[in-house]
């Protein structure tokens, strides 16, 4: 018996075809803006810093160099890939790393070209500023006509559940307070093995019927649904054959939800090599745009910390070396990205000391193998300021999971449950575990699982914004408090 219907959300005719309208012309929209902003961005600034002034044959070739390097940029950044499904500020973000990029690129052949002298600076930096704030205009007002387009129910996919397992009702959950990703569950169709939800709906879909009511009800709404998301048990296969089956009369967009709960899941997807689709079970981040998006971030944040702090770190690396014989950087065999060896830098803090084979003492309060000048660099987080070196040589990250040493990884892999999934990633200076307060010392084991738990976290959760919350917090959490020694 049907207990819903989508007659409570009509349709109106034709609203398919202006809804892939719409779409086809904001896309269109958000180019040809952006392929206005940026030269008359340049030719706003160039009025802003030298008047009515024809431009001269220097900054001719400087225009066309920076458009080129903005088309390379913007092509390999996921400017205009997927933006609808992407809140405004993980869009923005996007477009200011790709603008960023641009401007960077352009800087590098200008050094490297020796004609860095007659770039006229001012005219550069009105340029840059004008266009990253006309394109960030821009895509607000889209975003508030793709609002408007929603709320007259131009823009909205409605979508149908055949059967409730997690995986479907966290989607339903995240659609639900996320309306600007254009689509609606309008209901759901239980299955035998549904998950239990609350009498009073608990925020899941609206219960339509069972299984066996799915075909009369799509016979009498042909039309009004456009997606079909079929949400079986992966071990119900004639079940899945018999609903797959029932729906080939139906010339509507049929996907699979796969519920990967209990298989120790990190970051699932879908892959196609040839013609045989894949699951991804256990990956980190590869999309080829996010490590394009991950190695910028690193890039310019590496580049950037190194020459704000150079001052800072020849006076340290002199401390060090006043402070006791012997060389100023640490070397240590860490475990990086796939679990590849690297040598991570420090400012080295102890005596030298030979440990035992195969040995590695960790460092307890008062030990006695810490200088003096050791102790302040540890205290205050200062040792690891020569990893940005290790970022810009591409064998870490500014954040990501602490990378441990090789001995002790070989001795929580067997103890910790899911430890090694730290290693999809690269390794970083700081991360999510370590602005909580889970650094230094891990005397317990305790200790350590939830450090790992922050970590696989971390690597569910990644975006360039929680990139810039952690850096953020290290600054005003991690710098000086007192868990190292």
């Amino acid at each position: 018996m049907l207990h819903g219907s989508v007659d409570l959300l009509p349709a109106p005719q034709g609203r398919r075809r202006v809804t892939a309208e719409a779409r086809a012309a904001l896309e269109v929209w958000l180019r040809v803006l952006d392929l206005l902003l940026v030269p008359s961005a340049a030719l706003l600034g160039h009025l802003l810093c030298h008047g009515w002034i024809p431009a001269s044959h220097s900054q001719r070739v400087v225009f066309g160099a920076v458009l080129l390097c903005c088309v390379v940029c913007f092509a390999v950044a996921p400017v205009y890939r997927n933006w609808r499904a992407r809140s405004l500020l993980a869009e923005l973000w996007t477009l200011f790393l790709a603008w960023t990029a641009a401007f960077a690129l352009f800087s590098m052949y200008s050094v490297l070209m020796d004609v860095a002298d007659g770039v006229p600076a001012p005219w550069l930096v009105s340029w840059y500023a004008l266009g990253l704030a006309g394109m960030g205009v821009s895509r607000l007002c889209i975003r508030l006509r793709v609002h408007n387009l929603r709320s007259r129910g131009l823009d909205r996919q409605r979508v149908l559940l055949v059967g409730l397992r997690a995986p479907a009702l966290k989607v339903h959950r995240l659609l639900h307070s996320r309306p600007e990703m254009g689509k609606e569950v309008i209901g759901y169709f239980a299955g035998p093995d549904d998950i239990a939800t609350r009498r009073d709906g608990g925020g899941a879909p609206l219960r339509l019927g069972a299984l066996e009511d799915l075909e009369p009800y799509l016979d009498q709404h042909r039309g009004q649904v456009e997606q079909i998301w079929v949400s079986l048990p992966l071990g119900g296969r004639a079940r899945l054959k018999q609903v797959l089956k029932l729906l080939e009369r139906y010339p509507v967009q049929v996907r699979l939800v796969p519920d990967t709960t209990g298989l120790g899941a990190l970051n699932p997807g879908v892959h196609q090599v040839g013609d045989v689709p894949m699951i991804g079970v256990r990956q980190g981040m590869v999309e080829p745009h996010l490590l394009m998006v991950k190695r910028v971030e690193d890039m310019v944040v590496a580049g950037v910390a190194l020459v704000v702090l150079s001052p800072l770190l020849a006076l340290l690396a002199l401390g060090v070396k006043l402070s006791s014989p012997g060389p100023v950087l640490f070397r240590q065999r860490r475990h990086g990205l796939d679990g590849k060896e690297f040598k991570m830098l420090k400012f080295r803090s102890m005596r030298v000391h030979e440990e035992s084979s195969g040995a590695l003492t960790q460092a307890t309060r008062g030990d006695a193998r810490i200088t003096p000048f050791g102790a302040f660099l540890r205290r205050t987080s200062l040792d690891e300021l020569p990893q940005f070196l290790n970022v810009l040589g591409g064998s870490m990250s500014v954040v990501g999971p602490r990378p441990h040493a090789v001995q002790h990884n070989n001795q929580y892999e067997r103890l910790i449950e899911r430890y090694m999934h730290r290693h999809y990633v690269k390794p970083g200076i700081t991360g999510w575990a370590q602005v909580n307060g889970l650094r230094g010392e891990t005397p317990e084991l305790r200790s350590m699982k939830k450090r790992v738990q922050y970590d696989i976290d971390y690597i569910r959760r990644w975006s360039p914004l929680f990139d810039l919350r952690i850096i953020s917090l290290t600054v005003f959490k991690v710098l000086g408090q007192r868990m190292a020694y």
